[in-house]
């Protein structure tokens, strides 16, 4: 796909089938030249309906006007894309706005130009208007036996007064971003039957080759031998291996700066002995989500080349009942060397994490560590699906975190995690319990648990994507199912490094 900028173009110019014109509220329609210059391909109509309607440009309100070919050899339609206040457009919504022309420009159109209010710098936004647009050209359907007709989309266009000397550099950034999300989206989305532990291995083996990155993929009888019995235990219900897969970018040497992303790959979760209801299990094939999405940060990251080391560690396995199956009450002992009850094997997540942890830690001393992983219901509960829950420390390493998910429209809230969360996961038989004792707090305490396992003094912050890694339903700016959330946050957080943090 081609992404061009063009400052100054005329209207009369574009070859573009479909023209997206973004709108802000309370507009002067009428005195404004680039509506009144789209205007004319509607004979009027534009202005008329927009003379009715002096409040339209709400966000993502939308009118679309379809163009005579005696009006314009190729635009066959203009879209009116309300972008809501422009007080109120940070870049989580501007990034939604983006998503939704790509996901409503129509099936079979191969070309789309891209107009914004002039209050809007394209030069400052464009990552967020390519990767947002093609988050919402992303098609999920690759399991249909019937396909509807579908054409490759060509071409994106985006229409500025004012266009930097890097902005082109920009785009390929941003492109490199978007490819890497789209195969993340792809990988979450695929069922547990194909997307297994050993097809995410394929997955980052594919990601290594292609980057020449270094990687080592540990067996279930190798990361027992290690110690590492707290990972080992969450996979002796299923009849697929653990694997647990490490991979390194050494872009800055012994002397730069090390940033460990660990993410948790349960390729399904049935929750174990102590299975989940039945309704909406088959989601839990999006319990990967968080290793994935390490794997595409890590590819995107590998591409564009910052002078920061990066590692990544991706526990993979199923979390299933059998009789070979951890049980509600066993003691397993991990890396660190200490001992964890299991008090709910639905609490499973935290586990495999907690080896992983204590593995990066023990064999790379980063300088930063960023967990990432659908862990708890709980965060769902406190934020919906509008945020990203974060915990860990110190509170600078926390805000970075946040910083670098603002700055690619994705939404990250802290939650806090105060001394007293620990008393309740403590176990009567062991050094922790892996579920609280109380009813509420389930996503600190889970966090809390993690936090065991990080050193003292050591940099991290824990990312609980539970509720964003997955579109319940289909949504005018998503598709239902995978989102790719948080591949943008782990690149920015990385560039961030490079620039000193």
């Amino acid at each position: 796909m081609r992404v061009n900028v063009l400052k100054g173009v005329k209207l009369s110019d574009l070859k573009c089938e479909v023209l997206v014109v973004g709108v802000l509220p309370g507009t002067k329609f009428a005195s404004d030249k680039a509506i009144r210059e789209v205007d004319e391909l509607t004979d009027g109509a534009m202005l008329r309906y927009l003379s009715k309607n002096e409040k339209f440009g709400k966000t993502l309100e939308v009118v679309p006007f379809h163009i005579s070919p005696k009006k314009h050899k190729f635009v066959e339609k203009v879209i009116l894309l309300g972008m809501g206040s422009f007080d109120n457009l940070d870049n989580y919504k501007l990034r939604q706005v983006a998503a939704y022309a790509g996901k409503n420009k129509g099936k079979d159109t191969k070309s789309v130009a891209f107009s914004l209010p002039a209050a809007v710098s394209v030069a400052d936004k464009i990552e967020l208007l390519v990767i947002g647009f093609l988050d919402g050209n992303f098609d999920s359907g690759h399991h249909k036996t019937k396909q509807g007709h579908h054409l490759e989309f060509e071409e994106l266009v985006i229409l500025s007064d004012k266009a930097s000397g890097d902005i082109q550099k920009r785009v390929d950034r941003a492109l490199i971003i978007a490819d890497s999300i789209h195969k993340v989206r792809e990988v979450v989305n695929q069922p547990a039957n194909i997307a297994t532990p050993e097809y995410l291995v394929s997955f980052a083996k594919k990601i290594a080759a292609s980057e020449q990155l270094k990687i080592q993929v540990f067996s279930e009888k190798q990361v027992n031998e290690m110690g590492m019995g707290i990972m080992a235990s969450v996979a002796k219900g299923s009849d697929q291996d653990l694997y647990f897969v490490v991979m390194r970018y050494l872009g800055a040497g012994s002397a730069g700066p090390t940033l460990a992303l660990v993410g948790k790959g349960i390729t399904f979760d049935s929750g174990g002995i102590s299975i989940k209801p039945g309704e909406q299990m088959d989601w839990m094939k999006m319990d990967m989500a968080g290793a994935a999405s390490c794997f595409g940060a890590m590819e995107a990251i590998s591409k564009l080349k910052p002078k920061v080391n990066v590692i990544v560690a991706c526990p993979l396995t199923e979390n299933l009942p059998s009789g070979k199956a951890s049980k509600p009450g066993d003691v397993v002992k991990g890396l660190s060397g200490k001992t964890v009850e299991i008090i709910n094997t639905d609490a499973e997540g935290r586990l495999v994490l907690s080896d992983a942890l204590t593995y990066v830690q023990k064999n790379f001393k980063p300088d930063y560590i960023v967990d990432v992983a659908t862990l708890t219901g709980a965060v769902v509960v406190a934020l919906g699906n509008l945020a990203t829950g974060a915990m860990g420390r110190p509170q600078e390493f926390i805000e970075e975190v946040i910083k670098a998910g603002e700055a690619t429209g994705e939404r990250i809230w802290q939650l806090p995690l105060y001394d007293e969360y620990k008393e309740l996961i403590k176990s009567y038989i062991a050094d922790i319990a892996n579920l609280s004792s109380g009813k509420g707090a389930g996503a600190q305490t889970a966090a809390k648990f993690l936090e065991d396992f990080v050193d003292r003094g050591q940099k991290w912050v824990h990312l609980d994507i539970a509720s964003t890694a997955w579109e319940e339903s289909d949504k005018p700016y998503c598709a239902k199912g995978a989102t790719g959330s948080s591949v943008t946050t782990l690149v920015e957080l990385a560039m961030n490094l490079e620039r000193g943090i």
